[in-house]
């Protein structure tokens, strides 16, 4: 009886990760039907929201009893108000701008997925042509983009990156410029270098020539995590059964979505980008499961900075991931 009881608890423990990201192997949604069908989901129009159009190609919400309205967003800053408004249900968030809204208090959401994990060919600066960087120091007096707005995840991986190298950070000169538009801005010469996510990364390369300058994701921020989905803490108080089924359609399209047959089904729409370019995307990982000691990291990186981070407290990322009633 006592090794059936370990058995049984050893069972519950391993199948931790997948009950806290709905991956559990019941598709039904508990018991019954799903509180709110018509869910409405924000995302950013890059390469870690590809999965969201994937369960939508593949089907995955539909299994799982949702019909998601989808709205495209430049950025995370601007879902924010409508999470607190309760007029999105559930929105992709970069890890730091989402610590910085939820410690301050800005923002009441809960993580209730993980989205985006970053390698090191996945997340680099790229030099404009004929702009010459081939050390951390030679950025220094340059002209740099990491994105909006400042303290972001691009910002702070730059930062530790230089600091890590023996460069100055506060020699460079930052310039605002969304993921999307830095390839125009490298091109127009309104920037020497800035970092690129996919496929702005590779479009970069292609059709004006940029180099790889630095890669931000290696040594001490190896495998960070960059983004994840977060919900309203009231809707996902209110609405377990909807949450769970989300959290399920999502794992299936995480794991999907690492055959790039089926992100050539969905990028041109998302992003603009070919079918053709899509065997060219140097993709980091779209994790299947919550864990709150890699989330841990995006703090800890941030709170090495806190004077661009705005985190000025000690948190703890297993606060901040969204628990089901009663589990």
């Amino acid at each position: 009886m006592l090794r059936l009881t370990a058995v049984a608890v050893a069972t519950l423990l391993a199948a931790g990760c997948g009950i806290l990201d709905g991956s559990s192997s019941d598709s039904s949604g508990g018991s019954g039907q799903v509180e709110k069908p018509n869910i409405h989901i924000g995302i950013i129009a890059s390469v870690d929201d590809a999965p969201v159009k994937v369960a939508e190609k593949l089907g995955f919400f539909k299994e799982e009893g949702l019909d998601p309205k989808v709205t495209l967003f430049q950025s995370a800053s601007q879902t924010q108000p409508l999470l607190n408004k309760g007029d999105l249900d559930f929105s992709l968030m970069n890890y730091v701008s989402y610590f910085q809204a939820a410690s301050k208090k800005t923002l009441d959401a809960k993580i209730v997925a993980d989205a985006y994990q970053g390698t090191p060919e996945s997340f680099v600066m790229l030099a404009r042509k004929g702009v010459t960087i081939a050390s951390p120091k030679d950025f220094e007096g340059k002209k740099v983009s990491v994105h909006q707005p400042p303290g972001n995840i691009g910002d702070l991986l730059f930062r530790s990156t230089l600091r890590d190298n023996g460069a100055d950070p506060s020699k460079v000169t930052y310039v605002q410029v969304p993921f999307p538009n830095i390839p125009k801005a490298l091109e127009a010469g309104q920037i020497d270098a800035g970092i690129a996510i996919e496929p702005f990364m590779t479009q970069a390369e292609k059709d004006l020539g940029a180099t790889r300058s630095l890669k931000v994701i290696a040594g001490p921020t190896l495998d960070m995590p960059l983004s994840g989905y977060v919900s309203p803490s009231k809707f996902a108080q209110e609405n377990p059964k909807t949450v769970a089924a989300f959290q399920r359609a999502m794992t299936k399209a995480q794991r999907a979505s690492g055959d790039r047959s089926n992100l050539q089904k969905v990028m041109k729409e998302l992003t603009g980008v070919d079918e053709a370019t899509v065997p060219l995307l140097n993709l980091g990982v779209f994790p299947t499961s919550l864990d709150a000691t890699r989330l841990q990291r995006v703090i800890t990186l941030m709170r090495s900075y806190p004077e661009l981070s705005q985190l000025q407290q000690d948190i703890q990322a297993s606060s901040y991931i969204y628990t089901a009633p009663g589990s």
